[in-house]
C-alpha cells in the first residue's frame, strides 16, 4: 500500500474526496514525519500540529456532510515563515521578529485555508529572504534530505532562501509548501533538491501579508513533487 506521505497534492485531495481515507489520516501522517524529522533537517521555525488536525477535520465534516471540500481539500502544507498567519509566529527567519504573532493573514495564505488546505507548520528560511543557501538563518541552518553522492556525511545545503520548503516537501514532510521568488528563491532551491518550484507571472500572487524583499520583484508560488 502506498504510504499516505508519498502522495501528491491530487492525489491526496482526490483520494480525501473519494473516501479512500481522511483528511484527518493524512494530517497525521504528515504531523509523524515532521515530527520525526525536524530534529535532523531542521526545515520548520515552528509546527503547528493542531492547526493541521483542526483543518482536516473541517474538510472530513464538509465531506461527511455532502458539501463541497475545495480544491486543496485534506492537503497539508508547509508554510515559508515570510507570510504573515494570524496568531502564529511570523519571524521571516530573523531574531528581530521572534515572538511576532500578527493579527491578520496574508492574501495566499488565506486563499490556501478557504481553498481546504491545512497547516503543518512555519518553515525555515534565509534570513529576510537574503541568501541562497539556508545558512543565514537565526534559528539554524537547514539540511537538505540529499546525500553525497560520494559516500561523504556532510550536510548538503537545500538551496534557499526557500530551503525550509524545499527541504520539508523534498523529504515528505508536506506534499506541497508555499515559496517567495525575488532572484531564484523558488526555483534554485526545488532544483536543489530534486522537486518542483514555479515563480508565477509577478503580480499574479498578491503580495499582502508577505515580509518584502524587494516589492518589484518578490512574487509567491508553489513547491511541490509533483
Amino acid at each position: 500500500m502506498t504510504q499516505l506521505t508519498d502522495l501528491g497534492v491530487a492525489a491526496i485531495r482526490d483520494g480525501v474526496a473519494g473516501g479512500q481515507f481522511t483528511a484527518v489520516e493524512v494530517a497525521e501522517a504528515f504531523n509523524a514525519n515532521v515530527a520525526a524529522a525536524q530534529a535532523a533537517l531542521n526545515a520548520f521555525i515552528v509546527t503547528t500540529p493542531d492547526a493541521a488536525i483542526e483543518a482536516a477535520r473541517a474538510t472530513d465534516a464538509r465531506r461527511a456532510a455532502g458539501q463541497p471540500l475545495g480544491k486543496m481539500g485534506g492537503v497539508p502544507i508547509g508554510m515559508k515563515d515570510l507570510f504573515a498567519t494570524r496568531g502564529v509566529q511570523t519571524t521571516a527567519a530573523s531574531h528581530i521578529l521572534e515572538g511576532f504573532k500578527p493579527e491578520y493573514e496574508s492574501t495566499v495564505s488565506q486563499k490556501l485555508w478557504d481553498a481546504g488546505a491545512g497547516m503543518l507548520g512555519k518553515l525555515n528560511m534565509d534570513q529576510f529572504a537574503m541568501g541562497s543557501s539556508n545558512e543565514t538563518s537565526y534559528f539554524g541552518n537547514v539540511v537538505s534530505p540529499w546525500r553525497r553522492s560520494d559516500g561523504g556525511n556532510a550536510p548538503l545545503a537545500p538551496g534557499g532562501s526557500s530551503g525550509g520548503s524545499s527541504a520539508a516537501v523534498s523529504a515528505r514532510l508536506c506534499p506541497a509548501a508555499t515559496g517567495t521568488d525575488t532572484g531564484g528563491s523558488i526555483r534554485q532551491p526545488a532544483a536543489f533538491t530534486g522537486i518542483s518550484g514555479i515563480k508565477p507571472t509577478y503580480g499574479r500572487c498578491s503580495r499582502w501579508g508577505i515580509v518584502a524583499f524587494a516589492s518589484s520583484l518578490d512574487q509567491a508560488g508553489p513547491m511541490a513533487r509533483d
